[in-house]
């Protein structure tokens, strides 16, 4: 990414943050909507999963110059999606 996309990106994020809970459920009503069949692998209650997403989301927009660090988040994410997690 060039660095005015990565300024792009972050300024944009900077307006969803503020609504984290409702982009995560807008992310995932959607994400059911259009692939139902994945819905089994989430748990019923997906309020600690949503907070995941948008942590790793916040994790990954900040540290868009460094991708080196956004890959701790990103593995501890799919960790925690695995089936044996």
């Amino acid at each position: 990414m060039t660095p005015e996309q990565v300024t792009l990106v972050q300024e944009s994020f900077k307006k969803v943050a503020p609504i984290a809970d409702k982009a995560a459920d807008l992310f995932y009503d959607r994400l059911f909507t259009i692939a139902p069949e994945v819905r089994p692998m989430f748990p019923a209650d997906l309020s600690q999963q949503k907070k995941k997403l948008m942590q790793v989301l916040a994790t990954t927009v900040t540290n868009l110059h460094q991708p080196e660090a956004i890959m701790p988040a990103v593995e501890e994410l799919d960790a925690s999606m695995s089936p044996m997690a």
